[in-house]
Parts: C-alpha cells; sequence; structure tokens
C-alpha cells in the first residue's frame, strides 16, 4: 500500500514538472473558475427567471433564444472557430498584420450574412413561432440582435486564439449571464411583464458585444508589441481559402448545435404526455427540461475549461508536427477532465431531487431527466477533447460527418422517445447521442493519429 502511494507521488510529481501539463493545469485552472463562475451566474439566472416567471416564462425564453442561436449560427459561417486555428497559427509566427488582414476579411463576411439572416427571421416570424410554440413577438424583436451576437461569438473566439484565455473565459462563461441577471433585477422593479427575461438579455448582448471587441482589440495591441512588424508576412489568406475551412466548422457546428439544442425544440414541436399537474404545457416542460440539462452541465465545468486552453495547443503542436507531445497533452487533459467531472456527478445523483426542488415544487418532475444527464457527463468525459482535437488538426470534415451521425441519432431518439415519456425521453436520447458521438471522436483520433484519448483510472502509465 505505501508503495502504491509512493507510485502516486512520483506520477503527480512528474505531471507537474512537465511545462505542457503545467499549462493546461494553471491555464486551465483560470478557466475554471471562470466556468465555476459562469455555472453559478447560470444557476441564479435560472432561479431568476424560473422564480418570476415560472416554467412556461422560462419555456418561452428559452424558445426565444433558441431561435436567435440558429440564425446567428447561420451567420458566422464557422468562422468564429476557424479563427482560433488561424490566430493561433498567425500569432505562432509572430504575424500582427495577418491577424488583422483575417479579422478584416471576416467581419465583412459576418456583417452581410447577419443582415441577410435578420431579414429571413424577422419576415419568417410567424411561420417559425407556429412550428414550435414560440412567441412571435419575441423572435421579432431578437432578429435585429443576430449581428451583435454574432460579433460577440467571433471576438472572444479570438481571444481564445491568441491563448488569453481569461478574457475568453469571462466571455464565454460569464459576461451574458452576469448582465442579463443584472438587467433582470432591475427591470423588475419596473414592470413583471413576461417579455422582461429576453429584454434582459438582448441588453446583454449589446453591452458584451461592445466589451469583446475592445478586450480583443487590447489584447492584440499588447502582443504585437512581441510580433514581427517589418511588413515582411507575406502568409495572408483570401476569402475563399478561408471558406474553405470555416465551412464545415459551420456545419460541424450547425449538427452540434442540433445536438445540444434538438431536445428543446422537439419539446416544443412534438406533443408529449402531461407529467405532473400544473406541467402539461409544451413551454413549460421545456422549462423544467431546460433547467435539468443546465444543472448537469455543470458536471462538464473541467470538460469545458481544459479543452478552452488544449484547442490552441492542439493547432500549434500539430503545426509543429509534433505527434508526441500531441498525444501527451491530449492525454493529460483527459486525465484532468475525469477528475473534475466524476465528483459532480455523484453529488448531483445524491441529491437530485433537493437540488431540482430549489427551482419550485413543479421543477421536481425533472429529477429523472437530471440524473439520466448527469450519468451521460460522466462517461463523455472519459474520451476527453477527441472533437477539438479533430478540428485543430485539419479533421474538421470528420468531425462535421461524427456530429451528422450523432445528431441523426438525436433526432430520431427525441422523436420516438418524447411522445411516450416527455422530458425523460428527451433525456435519454440526449444522453444515448452524446456518448455514441464521443465514442465515435475517440475511435477517429485513435486511425488518424494513432492513439487513444481515453483516460482510465488507476492505469499504470509508462
Amino acid at each position: 500500500m505505501i508503495s502504491n502511494f509512493n507510485k502516486t507521488q512520483e506520477r503527480i510529481k512528474k505531471d507537474f514538472n512537465d511545462k505542457d501539463f503545467l499549462e493546461l493545469f494553471s491555464k486551465g485552472g483560470i478557466a475554471l473558475l471562470y466556468r465555476i463562475g459562469g455555472q453559478v451566474l447560470g444557476f441564479l439566472l435560472t432561479f431568476v427567471i424560473a422564480y418570476f416567471f415560472g416554467a412556461n416564462g422560462l419555456g418561452d425564453y428559452v424558445l426565444a433564444i433558441v431561435v436567435l442561436k440558429v440564425f446567428t449560427l447561420i451567420s458566422k459561417l464557422g468562422l468564429d472557430t476557424a479563427s482560433i486555428k488561424y490566430i493561433a497559427s498567425f500569432s505562432t509566427d509572430g504575424s500582427y498584420r495577418n491577424i488583422l488582414d483575417f479579422r478584416k476579411k471576416s467581419l465583412l463576411l459576418i456583417l452581410l450574412m447577419s443582415i441577410i439572416c435578420s431579414f429571413l427571421m424577422y419576415y419568417g416570424a410567424d411561420y417559425i413561432a407556429n412550428f414550435i410554440g414560440a412567441n412571435t413577438f419575441h423572435i421579432r424583436i431578437t432578429s435585429f440582435f443576430i449581428l451583435p451576437m454574432s460579433i460577440f461569438i467571433f471576438h472572444y473566439q479570438n481571444m481564445r486564439g491568441l491563448k488569453e484565455i481569461g478574457g475568453y473565459s469571462f466571455f464565454f462563461w460569464m459576461s451574458q449571464a452576469l448582465f442579463t441577471l443584472i438587467s433582470i433585477l432591475v427591470l423588475t422593479t419596473f414592470t413583471r411583464a413576461a417579455s422582461v427575461p429576453l429584454y434582459a438579455y438582448l441588453i446583454s448582448l449589446i453591452i458584451v458585444s461592445v466589451m469583446s471587441v475592445v478586450c480583443f482589440t487590447y489584447f492584440l495591441r499588447r502582443k504585437s508589441k512581441t510580433y514581427n512588424n517589418d511588413g515582411s508576412e507575406t502568409n495572408n489568406v483570401d476569402i475563399k481559402e478561408i471558406l474553405k475551412v470555416s465551412l464545415p466548422l459551420m456545419l460541424a457546428q450547425a449538427v452540434h448545435f442540433i445536438m445540444s439544442w434538438t431536445d428543446k425544440l422537439m419539446l416544443g414541436i412534438l406533443d408529449s404526455p402531461d407529467v405532473i399537474s400544473g406541467i402539461s404545457t409544451n413551454s413549460a416542460q421545456i422549462g423544467v427540461y431546460h433547467t435539468a440539462f443546465k444543472l448537469s452541465m455543470f458536471a462538464t465545468i473541467g470538460l469545458m475549461a481544459i479543452k478552452s486552453i488544449a484547442s490552441p495547443k492542439f493547432a500549434e503542436l500539430f503545426k509543429k508536427e509534433d505527434l508526441d507531445s500531441l498525444k501527451k497533452v491530449t492525454q493529460q487533459s483527459t486525465k484532468l477532465i475525469f477528475w473534475t467531472t466524476l465528483p459532480l456527478v455523484i453529488i448531483f445523483i445524491s441529491f437530485s431531487e433537493y437540488i431540482m426542488g430549489l427551482f419550485g415544487e413543479e421543477f421536481t418532475v425533472g429529477v429523472f431527466a437530471f440524473i439520466i444527464l448527469s450519468i451521460g457527463r460522466v462517461i463523455v468525459s472519459f474520451s476527453g477533447a477527441a472533437g477539438n482535437l479533430l478540428q485543430m488538426c485539419g479533421r474538421q470534415v470528420i468531425f462535421m460527418n461524427v456530429a451528422v451521425i450523432g445528431s441523426v441519432i438525436n433526432i430520431i431518439l427525441n422523436f420516438t422517445l418524447i411522445p411516450i415519456y416527455g422530458i425523460n425521453g428527451s433525456a435519454i436520447a440526449t444522453m444515448v447521442s452524446l456518448v455514441s458521438f464521443n465514442l465515435l471522436l475517440v475511435y477517429f483520433v485513435k486511425k488518424e493519429f494513432g492513439f487513444y484519448t481515453f483516460y482510465i483510472p488507476f492505469q499504470k502509465r509508462n
């Protein structure tokens, strides 16, 4: 027993003497703190909306945001994710002007697509609202905020490419929830109208979009002092080349979005059983399910925090063709992800009824869904950041194809199970599709790079 303890100590010392592991741990730790803060704020936001506006109000709010996210996804053309790869690469080369050139071309494309998407969303509001059971006015008002949301997402991903993980983590995890919560608390002192949560969200979008531009500009100018500014950069990419990379990423984002939001959309579209008295409307069931889903996401703190620093690291090591370091960083990432996920899932399962009950008695119907979704999170943690590895290492088409398969599984299972089991069926569908998706990603990482991203606890390492 003492011998095993000493071996464990040696492994820990070895990890912390490794510069790549230390970077993942330290910068991932920063992201982790922001992730925790974001989850706490998200918890408070969901709680406040549920408290003031009930499950129906929360459901209406979620549906309007989902539609906005759909059109924003199209307007970005995958340029936000592509920016991580391009900016990380240009930053490594010290090519300040190339970063500015890429950003200028990307913003022009985003502006054009946002105008088109806003037009389509505004004039298609009646059809969209009738199809998913949303509020028509909510759809129309959010159509004007596609551009601010696109700019916001593009710039916080730019920060990720610069390895400004603190700035990226604040905007990605905390900013919207923080400013939406503040706006709701201010607005509810004047009115309790059903549209207050949505108005608060849109106000927050304006604030964070402006802030993200200012912060990225500051970070870039600060880094530019160490870059090559003699005008010798010759690696500018044209728009066609940018789109060749970004469009597959957009499609991958689309199918990933389907996996993340299909359950809520289909709960709005399909008729499902009355799971409890007072929760018979589709909007109310969406509100309860959204709460269970958001709470289960708390278990992914480690996953998302480590991925945020690992992604540009993957791109950097792949560019250097250092596959040994790529394998090492990937497996170290998975280890950190697993050990930050498992304890939270154990707590969630043990106190699931109490946690869901905090939002009101009507939300306790989501206990089983909460448990199922939480179990899915810990299973996914075994596979690590396989998807990010594929995307950052030129295998975005493979990622897209796997995401399509996962989305098809998700849609079929939701379509089959929601009419029978309601939110519980949706939770089962989501868990099965997520696990299938991640196992396929692990398989393709092994096929393309020759190693598994799996972490097996207590397995002896060389």
